[in-house]
C-alpha cells in the first residue's frame, strides 16, 4: 500500500507527516506501507522548511534530506491513498481523479509556513495525533481505511 501526504508547498506539513508516518510504521512493523509527500504547488526540489526539519529532530525524525515534488496527474496514479491536510486539498485531488474514496480527510492541519518554532510544534503535535487515529485504521495488505 503506497500512502501519499498532500499540501500546498511540500515544505512543511506534507513531510512532516511523511517522516513521523514513517516513524510509526516502523515501530508497528509495517513495512508493508510506502509513505510519501507532494505539494500542489511545489517548487521541485526545495528543501524541507528549517522549523520543520527541528520540530521532527525533536521527536527524533530525520526530514532533513526531504526534497519538495509538485503533484501531478501521472505522479497520482502511483499511489493508492491520500492524505491532504485540507478539504481544498481533497477537492482538488478529487478534480484531478483522484477517486473519494481514496482519500482519507483528517481534520485540517493549519499550515505552520513562516511561522515559528512553535507554530510548527503544534503542527507537529496534530500530525501525530491524526496520523496516529490514521494508522490505527490502516487494514492489513489491501484494503482501505
Amino acid at each position: 500500500m503506497k500512502i501519499l501526504f498532500v499540501c500546498t508547498g511540500n515544505t512543511c506539513r506534507s513531510p512532516m507527516a511523511e517522516g513521523l508516518f514513517r516513524a510509526m510504521l516502523s515501530r508497528a512493523g509495517r513495512e508493508n506501507v510506502i509513505a510519501g509527500s507532494a505539494g500542489l504547488s511545489a517548487v521541485e526540489g526545495q528543501p524541507p522548511s528549517e522549523n520543520a526539519v527541528l520540530a521532527c529532530q525533536e521527536l527524533g525524525v530525520d526530514i532533513s534530506a526531504h526534497r519538495a515534488r509538485r503533484v501531478s496527474g501521472a505522479f497520482l496514479a502511483a499511489w493508492d491513498l491520500f492524505f491532504p491536510m485540507s478539504g481544498t486539498h481533497a477537492y482538488i485531488l478529487q478534480q484531478a481523479g483522484v477517486r473519494p474514496e481514496n482519500i482519507y480527510l483528517p481534520r485540517a492541519i493549519e499550515d505552520p509556513f513562516g511561522g515559528t518554532l512553535e507554530d510548527y510544534r503544534r503542527c507537529r503535535d496534530e500530525l501525530c495525533r491524526e496520523l496516529e487515529q490514521f494508522l490505527a485504521r490502516l487494514p492489513g495488505e489491501g484494503g482501505k481505511p
